[in-house]
């Protein structure tokens, strides 16, 4: 693109006209200490239109910055009026990619910003690589719908705790369900692999049950959890994930903790260590030990022989009915 270098009256920049804002930062203290000590090194640009006012193409937080130090017009460069717009987010994309990796809102921006300028029947891509973003062209279409969700969802993407795949997931969901969720993984800053988890088991809670995700997040105490001062995050996540998967699974839950109260009661050793069958499906149960001298398997053998007098090895191994196992 060709520029003209001029000045601008900062009362003719249309401030907001957003067609063309990739950055996602709203930060303005270092940029206005910087554009006071040394001026505007890097001069916006500009787009005129038919009434004698100017579009932002490139340069929306320093004209920001200048408006908050009072200043009345600045160094532009010009496009001119009626420039072909995609050629203008092809520049306001790449000035930013010039300057720091773009977050996924930014990226999803620059998506939709390519989208809807180039004419129809163009392909994306080439323009995405003359801009520099940095984004495979496989991800468009999850990226694309990121800056249209809610901005609590957002702020999620934007705060880390929400990856590129699990804003795709929320996205799909019902809003209510969407919001509740996301604010349940910034609370407790759970990773994707305990998100997803999460979201399963409370998702076929609800289907199971017929009533709203929404309603299994808020009920079983979890709202108590989120909000306790004693508890710190993995404490609460665990608690979180345990009431989650008790009610998803009832049997396996109270089997787990049968099988748990009654290992405590073995008194095992160091070394010892025993298996229940996985899912607790079958009756074939793992003795592991682990030695290093003869005297610990001594030590282990005499437990091993406690444990096979004792009733609470019998129960483990052949458990009533009633019981979980």
């Amino acid at each position: 693109m060709r520029y003209k270098a001029g000045t601008a009256l900062l009362s003719q920049i249309k401030t907001d006209n957003k067609k063309f804002r990739i950055t996602t930062r709203e930060d303005l203290n270092s940029l206005m200490a910087s554009i006071d000590a040394s001026g505007l090194l890097s001069p916006p640009v500009l787009m005129p239109d038919d009434n004698s006012q100017y579009i932002i193409v490139c340069g929306f937080r320093r004209i920001s910055a200048c408006l908050q130090l009072g200043w009345e017009r600045v160094d532009a460069r010009f496009v001119d009026c009626g420039a072909d717009e995609a050629d203008c987010a092809v520049a306001a994309i790449a000035e930013n990619c010039s300057q720091r990796e773009l977050n996924l809102i930014e990226m999803s921006r620059a998506v939709n910003l390519l989208a809807d300028t180039l004419p129809e029947g163009v392909e994306i891509q080439q323009s995405a690589r003359r801009a520099g973003l940095p984004a495979a062209p496989a991800v468009f279409s999850k990226l694309r719908p990121l800056c249209r969700l809610p901005e609590r969802l957002q702020r999620g993407i934007l705060n880390g705790t929400l990856s590129l795949a699990m804003a795709d997931r929320l996205g799909r969901m019902a809003e209510e369900d969407a919001l509740e969720a996301c604010d349940l993984f910034c609370d407790i800053r759970a990773g994707l692999n305990v998100q997803r988890e999460i979201l399963d088991h409370a998702g076929e809670s609800a289907l199971r049950e017929g009533v709203k995700l929404v309603e299994i997040l808020r009920s079983e105490n979890i709202p108590a959890i989120r909000a306790s001062e004693d508890l710190d995050r993995s404490a609460k996540t665990g608690q979180i994930r345990r009431l989650l998967k008790k009610r998803r699974f009832p049997a396996l839950t109270a089997a787990e903790d049968d099988y748990i109260r009654k290992v405590g009661e073995l008194g095992l050793i160091k070394g010892l260590k025993i298996v229940p069958p996985p899912g607790f499906e079958g009756r074939n149960f793992t003795l592991s030990l682990t030695f290093s001298k003869m005297e610990q398997l001594r030590e282990q053998k005499e437990t091993i022989e406690k444990m096979l007098a004792g009733s609470v090895l019998k129960e483990l191994l052949n458990p009533r009915k009633s019981s979980p196992l």
